[in-house]
């Protein structure tokens, strides 16, 4: 499973995973910066720009959104539906509600 696959069939576990991806490798950016230096956006669903941009925001790193193949991030708009990544937890007021992404 990566981020530029086909994700019509993804249940909220495969979205959680993705998630978890995600955060890792953004959360550690300074270790993982060759592949988000490589990530094309024009790839990814809108699902996935939705997580990134949670995750960028949530921690207040900003300064990714300046990283040339990135910038398209910074205008990144809500999901049309909520994409439930886990049922089980309450959703707090933050990024991750604004865009329309539910854990």
């Amino acid at each position: 499973m990566t981020y530029y696959d086909d994700q019509s069939d993804w249940t909220s576990d495969d979205f959680y995973c993705l998630h978890r991806y995600l955060h890792k490798m953004l959360f550690y950016n300074k270790k993982r910066m060759d592949e988000i230096r490589a990530i094309d956006l024009n790839r990814m669903s809108a699902e996935t720009k939705a997580i990134m941009y949670c995750i960028i925001s949530y921690y207040h790193m900003d300064y990714l959104f300046e990283l040339e193949n990135l910038r398209g991030l910074s205008h990144c708009q809500p999901l049309k539906r909520p994409l439930i990544i886990d049922g089980d937890t309450a959703n707090e007021d933050d990024v991750y509600k604004k865009m329309n992404v539910v854990f």
